[in-house]
């Protein structure tokens, strides 16, 4: 519960900011005392007790209504790290380093930059040379170098549009340059001869005329470091960032923030100040106004892909040539298109050039050009949004040598945030070893949060290995991964070394670049702490640091993505579980420069003296088991993202999953009353046999161990080309995956009522809940990535959804599906072939069946132990995306429940691409019908213009040698629709049937011409529109021409409002094969008990009376 005297603290109209307004002739630092100073209250001894929910709730609304909210409403999870971030002010209000009444209140935060320190400081002098009456600049560290001189030079810009304006501007600088003298007085007064020589080389009054410049350092002996780094420009916006102005080879971070929160940063920077002001600053009586919702109309130019978008570029602002933009937008354009390469350069090349600051000009990089498609962009424009809740969280100096200072809205802040974090913990900070933190975090991995961790490689290494400070990232990884007992706890942890943008391999500190100095922690995607404090120990003990609490999932997100977006880390940083250091994925070995977990008695020394050889041999890689970041999304996506049966996205899931879950069974249910070819492949390999609580196969009284199982049923669902079916830049159909789920949970769901199982609930909300996994693994991966273009069938996706579903019925733990889907990508893939033209055979029916059969053996084989390969994908040479992809990473998105609500269900057995042909096909033979015409005789030629998926998977001339050809040929469907008047039906494609053998539709195919066209193609990869359009044209014999028939939702597609219908009639057509019409109702009221069992479900599908072979 917030104490009664911070609340009233809270709730006073007087602050630091107020009471010099009334007379700027006071000192900052006497006011904030004489408010604060003396309303320490002593902590009560009485004894704790468990918070009821009424209590936690009081607790809240009490911090709630300790901020300055405006109109947003702060969320639960920013309210609860608020809260305990508060209370630390009952002990010592002035612990944050600002008003109590200005801690909590809101802003907007329209732009992020994620990139080199130069970058940032371009942006400073842009808001430098753009101000009209006052700057507060606070850094840690200044010196003279490329990064200053960009300041420097925007003084020298302000101060001569001051004079053309004919006003003033007031500049107040702070940093901490150490000085013997601040053991009597923390606040220097820097003169002159100082800040415009030396190390510092500020401008002088004569070089600024027009600006009014005063300089203080501050520094709180011993260790009372000021190590806050931020900028107000006229009280109207202020940027928060991590970096000190000096060159250096860090990548950075900075946010610009807008709002009633500059305010608050406003009053800190007072209070910092500790001096008086001498030249007041002119806007101490003019508070911050509200600020609109951030939204720019102006879409942010793209940056062209053919080398020439660099020229075009505006010129970069440098410290040798300054120049300014007019607005942020401008600016944007500016620093981002300066990636572009120049003619004749890589991608990769361009990024190195960005990231070579003056430091490090030769360093080259080895990342392939692959790693570019997600382009880097230092500067992003937040997406729109409105104000909402923002906190400062700082912590004070502490100067003494002792660890008692931690009590502070800093501290408590980072602690709830973990302590609070329900599913994920993102954190980057160059060093994380501050004691307090530790078990925590490791508290949060065993409640099962996911926590990634982004670490710098030997950052400052020297200074951590001295005592009190706790060691370096390597022994802190080492030491958490060994307090964790199981594979899955440790899956849940996740520790990276920085690695830049353009490479491979993280870049050990000590050679000065390529580092990371971003500190950032998000909890839940939602909620962000940013600013100045690292998770180490002088910044949690001793260090005074700025912090904004952010209270937005929209700019959470973007920041995630603008992170990832910017580094490698993701991509090659991890480190093993095993001793929690990097190793090279080809020599087993630690980076150069490392010092490993161990280095010795006199650590310290070595330390000092710099990196060290690592003193223990390399494990083999071979036991290492980090494994490729596509493997870790596709079973945390699996494991740690529940659906939620309650909410209404989730029952909209569900709902479309049962629908899915029928029209695949009827699809089974048709093939094995009506496919002797089917019949054939399925039934145990050995005639007669029967597995003691085997899997019933559908329709069949066959019970099957589950990987025959699966292979039967995936024949079933897939050889008459009925099922569902999903597109992208791959081609797919995500029921293929239910052969495996209903295998597997059905084996189990009879053999465990007998045995123990481990796995989820074997009922049919369950199986729902697989389905739709399993359905956005698939789809999401067929979006946008392009197996085709490699040769492979598209059922490597089968596989993968599959067997990562089926690790999680099976109960196995997530180190075992990671092991499991590891082995999905080692297996050789099924090639294109037998779809492609003349050797189109039926294995196309059975393909998936085989994948899903294939799924289920693997994940056996790891339960009964077999290990994974951590570099399944990324290994050189032999890794999938270095032998088979083109060593080209996937493109995803993230996996939610989307799929399974936006398949095309088929309701005529034809391929997915050919449906609307077929309907425009019907329309056009009504017209000729009307017209008193013939299609035999009146039809000279058909124009079909369809997309490039068609055209590429079903446009054949010439022989059809079997069904499977025909079913995927496009002029025979559109030919057999004319004559018949009626979609083609699954023994229309048989051979011997009358329309394969029929002489008028080889004739009639031979006049139908089929074209890629662009604009449908478009619309059909727009996630937007996602149509799946054809249209035909007609030239009749006597000169006239029947217009274009175009079709682009045909029946089966989720935007068609006839879909449901005919998607119900489809499932009892197929069912009445084997069932009558009252036991299709049975079926149809049972598929509607979430808790009914799923062998339950299934025996509903058995016909045990029925022969072997049909």
């Amino acid at each position: 519960m917030v104490p009664e005297n911070v609340r009233r603290l809270c709730a006073s109209d007087r602050t630091v900011t107020s009471e010099l307004a009334r007379d700027p002739t006071q000192h900052p630092l006497r006011i904030f005392h004489r408010l604060f100073g003396g309303q320490k209250c002593r902590k009560t001894n009485s004894p704790a007790r468990e918070k009821s929910d009424h209590d936690a709730q009081n607790s809240l609304q009490r911090a709630y209504a300790c901020g300055r909210w405006g109109s947003a409403r702060p969320s639960t999870l920013f309210l609860k790290i608020y809260h305990d971030a508060l209370c630390t002010l009952e002990k010592n209000p002035m612990a944050g380093v600002v008003s109590p009444p200005l801690m909590g209140s809101h802003g907007v935060a329209p732009l992020t930059i994620v990139a080199p320190l130069p970058d940032i400081c371009r942006h400073m002098a842009n808001c430098i040379v753009r101000a009209e009456t006052e700057v507060f600049l606070a850094t840690n560290f200044w010196i003279h170098s490329d990064a200053s001189t960009l300041i420097t030079n925007s003084f020298r810009e302000l101060s001569r549009r001051a004079r053309k304006r004919g006003t003033k501007v007031v500049v107040k600088m702070l940093y901490d340059r150490g000085d013997p003298r601040q053991i009597f007085q923390n606040h220097l007064l820097v003169n002159e001869k100082r800040y415009a020589g030396g190390q510092v080389k500020l401008p002088s009054p004569e070089e600024i005329p027009n600006v009014d410049l005063q300089v203080v350092n501050y520094h709180r002996p011993i260790f009372g470091t000021f190590h806050a780094k931020f900028m107000i420009v006229d009280r109207r916006i202020a940027l928060l960032q991590s970096n000190n102005i000096q060159d250096n080879d860090n990548l950075e971070m900075m946010v610009r923030v807008e709002g009633p929160i500059v305010d608050s940063l406003y009053d800190s920077a007072l209070v910092s100040w500790g001096r008086l002001l001498g030249e007041p600053l002119p806007l101490l009586t003019s508070p911050a106004s509200s600020t609109p919702a951030w939204e720019w109309s102006a879409s942010e130019p793209e940056s062209s892909s053919d080398g020439s978008g660099a020229e075009a570029s505006p010129p970069q602002l440098t410290a040798d040539h300054p120049h300014y933009d007019v607005d942020m937008q401008q600016e944007t354009q500016r620093v981002n298109g300066s990636l572009e390469p120049l003619p004749g350069m890589s991608q990769t090349e361009a990024v190195t050039r960005h990231l070579n600051t003056t430091l490090q000009p030769r360093t080259t990089g080895d990342a392939p050009n692959s790693d570019q498609d997600l382009r880097m962009k230092p500067y992003v424009l937040s997406p729109p949004h409105e104000p909402f809740p923002m906190a400062l969280v700082n912590r004070e100096p502490w100067g003494s040598p002792n660890h008692s200072s931690i009590y502070t809205p800093q501290n408590s802040a980072f602690l709830s945030a973990i302590k609070h974090a329900k599913h994920s913990i993102f954190i980057q900070t160059p060093n994380m070893n501050a004691e307090p933190i530790l078990e925590p975090l490791l508290d949060a991995v065993r409640r099962g949060v996911i926590v990634n961790c982004y670490l710098c490689l030997g950052y400052n290494d020297a200074g951590q290995l001295l005592p009190l400070q706790n060691g370096t990232n390597e022994m802190i990884s080492s030491r958490l991964y060994k307090s964790l007992h199981t594979d899955e706890e440790r899956s849940r942890l996740r520790i990276f070394d920085y690695i830049g943008k353009d490479q491979t391999k993280p870049i050990h500190n000590c050679f000065k670049r390529r580092s990371c100095h971003i500190k950032l922690m998000i909890i839940d995607e939602s909620v962000a702490i940013q600013g100045n404090g690292n998770l180490d120990t002088q910044s949690f003990y001793h260090s005074q640091e700025i912090n904004i609490l952010y209270d937005s999932p929209t700019v959470c997100r973007s920041w995630l993505d603008t992170i990832n977006r910017n580094q490698n880390t993701a991509l090659y940083g991890a480190v093993s579980s095993e001793d929690g250091c990097w190793h090279d994925p080809e020599t087993g070995k630690l980076p150069k420069g490392s010092i490993g977990i161990n280095p010795g008695r006199f650590s310290w020394a070595k330390g000092i003296v710099g990196a060290v050889q690592r003193v223990r041999a390399s494990k083999d890689t071979t036991t290492m088991t980090h494994y490729d970041q596509p493997i870790i999304d596709v079973t945390n996506y699996i494991y740690n993202q529940p659906l939620d049966p309650s909410s209404p996205t989730t029952k909209s899931a569900l709902s479309a999953a049962r629908t899915a879950l029928l029209d695949t069974l009827g699809c089974a249910i048709q093939t094995i009353s009506s496919s002797a070819e089917a019949r054939e492949l399925v039934g145990p390999i050995v005639d007669g046999t029967v597995v003691p609580d085997g899997f019933r196969l559908p329709g069949t009284r066959y019970r099957l161990d589950p990987v025959k199982g699966a292979f039967d049923m995936g024949v079933l669902i897939r050889y008459l080309d009925y099922n569902d079916a999903l597109w992208g830049r791959e081609w797919g159909h995500p029921s293929d995956n239910i052969a495996a789920i209903l295998s597997v949970s059905d084996w189990l769901s009879r053999t465990t009522k007998t045995s123990k199982h481990t796995g989820p609930p074997l009922t049919l909300q369950t199986l729902l809940i697989a389905i739709t996994k399993a359905y956005e693994i698939q789809g999401i991966h067929q979006l946008h990535n392009a197996f085709n273009a490699h040769g492979i069938d598209h059922v490597i996706l089968v596989k993968l959804a599959s067997a990562a579903v089926c690790s999680w019925l099976l109960g196995l733990s997530e180190t075992q599906a990671m092991a499991t889907i590891s082995h999905v990508w080692m297996d050789g893939h099924p090639s294109r072939v037998y779809r492609s033209g003349s050797n189109t055979i039926p294995r196309k029916g059975w393909a998936a069946g085989d994948a899903c059969m294939r799924a289920v053996h693997l994940a056996l084989l790891v339960r009964a132990g077999q290990v994974g390969a951590g570099g399944a994908l990324s290994a050189v040479p032999y890794g999938f995306l270095e032998r088979t992809f083109g060593n080209q990473g996937f493109v995803m998105e993230g996996f939610r429940d989307w799929v399974v609500q936006n398949v095309l269900f088929k309701v005529m057995p034809v391929e997915g691409h050919g449906i609307a042909a077929v309907e425009a096909a019907l329309a056009q033979r009504l017209r000729i019908r009307e017209r008193g015409l013939s299609v035999e005789g009146d039809v000279v030629r058909v124009e079909v213009r369809a997309t490039a998926a068609a055209d590429l998977i079903i446009n054949k001339k010439g022989v059809l040698r079997n069904a499977a050809d025909r079913d995927h040929c496009i002029q025979f469907v559109i030919a057999v629709a004319l004559l018949k008047g009626a979609a083609p039906e699954v023994a229309d494609y048989a051979d011997g049937s009358y329309w394969a053998t029929s002489a008028v539709v080889d004739s009639l195919r031979g006049r139908i011409e089929v074209r890629a066209d662009e604009g449908l193609t478009r619309d059909y990869l727009n996630l937007e529109k996602r149509s799946i359009g054809a249209s035909l044209t007609v030239y009749l014999r006597n000169g006239s021409v029947l217009n274009e028939v175009l079709v682009e939702y045909p029946i089966g597609h989720v935007k068609n409002p006839a879909t449901g219908d005919a998607v119900r009639e489809k499932f009892g057509r197929n069912m009445r094969g084997l069932f009558s019409d009252e036991e299709i109702e049975g079926i149809l009221e049972a598929v509607k008990m979430d808790d009914l069992g799923i062998s339950d479900f299934v025996d509903l599908f058995a016909r045990d009376a029925l022969e072997a072979r049909l």
